[in-house]
């Protein structure tokens, strides 16, 4: 298969044509190549042709490994994340293999990541704040339709109380027979084992 042929009417298709709806922007020649931010470098592909131009560029260039770090980035997008996929990052990993980062490197690396915190301000905790889900109800709740377990509940429970949290009051709430048997069946096991229920 011509790869180069089949890249350039890739290219060429969305040229000459106004796409309705989502697109990403796309080097036409690859930044890890000398490419430029400029218009004339720049094409609109829908989601799915901008993954398969940087899967034959990958074929175009296998050398180059600016090009298999572009297509190690978009597969990071779980629509991707296909058996077809796996060879790719198997690929790719090889053409890793040997990569040693100058200390020059390692000191840019470790700047940028100085201050910033490792989860989004938005669902970062802050103590004496209530949770981002606080309020969400019905299908709108992070754990609509979702059970768990009571091991879970009470990890959970436990984590709140450690943070300072006090865990939400259960006054007024009704329980079933069922729940009334496990909660003293596990009042119980709590006793019989030292732990806390």
């Amino acid at each position: 298969m011509n790869y180069i042929s089949v890249y350039n009417q890739l290219v060429q298709r969305a040229l000459n044509r106004e796409v309705i709806g989502y697109t990403e922007k796309h080097h036409i020649v690859p930044k890890c190549m000398g490419g430029t931010n400029k218009k004339n470098n720049i094409v609109p592909l829908t989601a799915r042709e901008h993954f398969l131009a940087h899967r034959l560029l990958t074929r175009i260039y296998p050398n180059i490994r600016g090009v298999w770090y572009a297509l190690i980035a978009m597969g990071r997008i779980s629509d991707f994340k296909s058996k077809i996929f796996s060879s790719e990052r198997e690929k790719a990993a090889n053409c890793r293999k040997g990569t040693k980062y100058t200390e020059v490197s390692k000191l840019k690396m470790s700047k940028a990541k100085q201050g910033k915190p490792s989860v989004s301000p938005e669902t970062c905790f802050k103590a004496g704040q209530p949770s981002w889900s606080k309020g969400k109800t019905g299908e709108n709740a992070p754990g609509y339709g979702k059970r768990r377990t009571m091991e879970q509940r009470l990890r959970m429970g436990q984590a709140q109380i450690a943070c300072g949290n006090k865990p939400p009051s259960r006054k007024g709430i009704k329980w079933t027979v069922t729940q009334k048997l496990n909660a003293q069946l596990k009042r119980q096991a709590s006793k019989s084992t030292g732990e806390l229920p």
